[in-house]
């Protein structure tokens, strides 16, 4: 019995050392100095640990792309119906209402986005400030929320912006189905999109907050560009695949819809069941949620590796401080 009673206390201890590590490990904060893979690692791991807090505190934001997508799922099939006769038809066809429609709904989502990604660097912005995982509570941090969104929403409509106005001049001079058009936007990504995430990590989680002081910060992106080039890749890999995986079905029912809708405006009488519709809704709303949260993928090691080149900067000023100061002993 005594004997028992040693190996209960002696796992007791090895299970109290164990959490004691793992909570020491969790408490490590953001802004540390690690590898890259190191980076990449404790960004898959930190929202895997707190999944349900960050999807009670996300859920307004999951919520939003989710009624957006579910939009995009009820004109689907009207949209593509029509730009599919507008660009196999010899004679004029009215675009006004898909146009129109088209363009409210990508407004909405870039809104929709911009609301959600504000809110995942609330809570990293949370996590960084504390040191360890915050409680999080949505209605607490409302304001937060909403400032962090509008900087997503100016990061995202400058990417937009500058990218349209350098590769629009390509498409329109080499032609909009050549295969070039599409080397140049490769191109145009890896040499000002990987960096300018540094500029996006700086913009969400500077002590700043300047969109302009933040642009400076593309020199250290491509200072740290194969860093950033590496998380983006493996984190957008898995998160690409995973993503592919969960709009599979929306995809299949909403090209069903598609052909289906073009055989009726054609004169075939075959149609699909009257369910599928709402099908496609519920498949874009459920793909958009489960898209979202894999983002976790790349948002969290990216903010890891922002918070590893801060580190590293301020290490490197206090030695040069130091330095100075020794010299100045001397």
């Amino acid at each position: 019995m005594e004997k028992y009673g040693i190996f209960v206390r002696q796992k007791n201890i090895k299970v109290s050392n164990s959490i004691m590590e793992e909570k020491k490990e969790m408490d490590e904060g953001l802004f540390k100095s690690r590898s890259y893979l190191s980076c990449l690692n404790e960004g898959l791991k930190l929202p895997t640990r707190h999944i349900l807090s960050l999807l009670r505190f996300l859920y307004p934001s999951l919520i939003a792309g989710a009624v957006v997508m579910g939009l995009w799922g009820v004109f689907f099939n009207q949209i593509t119906v029509a730009l599919t006769r507008w660009m196999a038809a010899s004679e004029p066809v009215v675009l006004s209402f898909p146009l129109f429609t088209l363009i409210i709904l990508s407004v909405l989502s870039l809104l929709a986005d911009s609301f959600y990604m504000g809110n995942v660097m609330t809570a990293v912005s949370r996590f960084a400030a504390a040191g360890a995982w915050p409680a999080l509570r949505f209605g607490e941090a409302k304001r937060e929320i909403f400032n962090a969104s509008l900087r997503a929403l100016t990061c995202t409509l400058v990417a937009v912006v500058v990218f349209s106005l350098l590769i629009v001049p390509v498409t329109l001079w080499l032609g909009a189905g050549n295969v070039w058009v599409t080397v140049v936007s490769y191109v145009l990504l890896l040499a000002l999109g990987v960096p300018y995430c540094m500029v996006i990590m700086d913009y969400m989680l500077g002590e700043r907050r300047d969109f302009w002081c933040s642009l400076k910060r593309m020199k250290d992106g491509y200072q740290y560009w194969g860093a950033f080039f590496i998380i983006l890749f493996c984190g957008g890999l898995i998160m690409g695949v995973l993503a592919a995986v969960s709009w599979l079905p929306a995809g299949i029912l909403a090209y069903a819809g598609h052909a289906s809708l073009m055989g009726v405006l054609e004169g075939d009488a075959t149609d699909l069941p009257s369910y599928v519709p709402a099908l496609v809704v519920f498949f874009f709303m459920l793909a958009s949620v489960i898209a979202n949260v894999f983002s976790w993928l790349t948002l969290f090691p990216l903010s890891y590796l922002y918070g590893s080149v801060e580190a590293r900067k301020q290490e490197k000023a206090s030695f040069e401080e130091e330095e100075r100061r020794l010299q100045g002993l001397q």
